[in-house]
């Protein structure tokens, strides 16, 4: 969902202390500080509505001139820079200036800034880059991830076996042009609205009934999808369950932010102390950034792991380096489902496309759960649109369902060693895809536009053979059959 830059403030123990530091200057300097401060969170407010570069860029000068302004040294409006920078993907600046601000006076922010400032190193670490081209200074902005949060581990051959089968279906053409119209606006309409349920980050579909916008229709559409969709990953509901509902929220943003690695969880139950995973998460792709049959950069990846069993607020991956990955780029009416169980995120690219999603993770289970599944604050039901559709005529297309390419991943290591041959055209990049520690980065596919005549959803195996556990070790990392 669109977040305004003004909640960073919730980050900072009693407001920014902007106007205490300029009691300190003349009323000159003062004025002119305030003003550009003023100017520069209005362009980031309009930034994160327009996705235009240029707002961007021009709420970042606003920043910068504030900082000069004040003599180069002020913490919140650092850290605001920082989460403007993050917001358009400039992850290794974002980090180091947030960083600076939260060192600088710890005492004036909450630990909200510390989760933004984690957040950005984890996005940090799915940025993919050619193995020759790799610099210290971005596996320095993201090497403060706490050691402890995961550990290389070879992936077995029982692990291999585990995740054999597909991880993710993806189908195109599900809807036609005219209800992806109807689709687009009800994105937007939920995208703003969103923002006025303070505590809410998405909305609720009880299986069953009467859809309330366009969104929810197109829930009722996939849910055939659905059930395929569970049937092809080997996780059929048990005997006694049912679908009990849906949870589903819109995602807009720039292709180069991308989105770390994650699991979907009931936010609400986390808060509590308690992992709730959905059954099945997926995706229906909106924007292109191109024509309606364009693959689009940013692909998301679906990864072969499952949270671990290690206890703490650490979460742990079983197993700890993923023996598959699956990337899909995104196409105009693409939809991809995958168990919910699974790490997932969405790779940065250097392309400041608009990318819009509409994320919808499926719950089942047992009628006696029903109050298990996500509820308020956290999750509530949308308000009623006052015309849900244009009418939808049924089952109108015929989805087709993307046979994905199969990839072996290489030998390759961070330092650009091989020591087999690999279709480099192929896996000409490396990734620590959100989790990995410096110089252990996997071979994965441009995060751009995929290779032409590609069906946008490549599977890429890899093996782990051997890691010596140390955070950089000369010979450049974990080994990658």
């Amino acid at each position: 969902a669109i977040r305004s830059p003004l909640s960073s403030r919730a980050s900072i123990r009693g407001g920014s202390r902007f106007q205490v530091a300029l009691h300190a200057m003349s009323d000159d300097v003062a004025g002119a500080a305030s003003s550009a401060f003023g100017c520069a969170q209005e362009h980031h407010e309009r930034a994160l509505e327009s996705l235009d570069p240029a707002d961007f860029n021009a709420a970042l000068e606003g920043y910068e001139s504030v900082l000069k302004l004040m003599g180069g040294h002020h913490p919140a409006t650092q850290y605001y820079l920082g989460t403007c920078q993050l917001d358009f993907g400039h992850y290794v600046a974002g980090v180091r200036n947030i960083d600076a601000a939260l060192s600088a006076d710890p005492a004036n922010f909450e630990p909200s800034a510390w989760q933004r400032l984690n957040q950005g190193r984890s996005s940090l670490m799915m940025k993919v880059s050619k193995l020759v081209d790799i610099g210290d200074e971005e596996w320095e902005a993201a090497d403060e991830v706490a050691e402890d949060d995961v550990g290389l581990v070879g992936a077995t051959d029982a692990c291999l076996q585990a995740f054999a089968r597909p991880l993710v279906a993806v189908w195109d053409s599900v809807f036609t042009s005219e209800e992806l119209g109807d689709l687009d606006v009800a994105a937007a309409h939920f995208g703003r609205d969103l923002g006025r349920h303070v505590e809410a980050s998405t909305f609720w579909y009880h299986a069953g009934q009467a859809p309330r916008n366009a969104i929810e229709v197109a829930i009722a559409r996939l849910h055939p999808l659905f059930v395929l969709a569970l049937e092809g990953a080997a996780c059929p509901m048990k005997s006694g369950e049912r679908w009990l509902g849906c949870e589903y929220w819109v995602r807009v943003q720039t292709n180069r932010r991308g989105v770390a690695s994650h699991y979907d969880m009931d936010v609400g139950a986390k808060r509590r102390g308690i992992v709730s995973l959905p059954t099945l998460a997926s995706i229906l792709y909106l924007g292109s950034g191109g024509s309606a049959d364009a693959l689009s950069p940013g692909p998301t990846v679906i990864l072969s792991q499952r949270p671990g069993s290690g206890g703490g607020s650490v979460v742990t991956h079983a197993p700890a380096t993923p023996a598959a990955g699956e990337f899909v780029w995104p196409c105009r009416g693409r939809f991809a489902a995958f168990p919910g169980d699974l790490h997932h995120g969405v790779m940065p690219a250097d392309d400041d496309g608009r990318r819009v999603t509409v994320l919808v993770n499926w719950w089942c289970g047992e009628e006696s759960r029903a109050a298990s599944v996500p509820g308020p604050p956290s999750c509530v039901l949308a308000p009623q649109a006052e015309q849900p559709t244009k009418g939808w005529a049924g089952n109108a297309t015929d989805p087709v369902l993307v046979v994905p390419i199969s990839v072996n991943g290489s030998s390759k290591q961070a330092d650009g060693a091989t020591s087999e041959a690999a279709p480099s055209d192929l896996l000409p990049c490396h990734s620590r895809l959100g989790f990995l520690r410096a110089r252990a980065a996997l071979p994965v596919p441009d995060s751009g536009r995929p290779f032409e005549g590609s069906c946008g959803v490549i599977r890429v195996e890899w093996k782990a053979q051997h890691c010596d556990g140390q955070s950089r070790p000369s010979t450049g990392g974990c080994c990658i059959q």
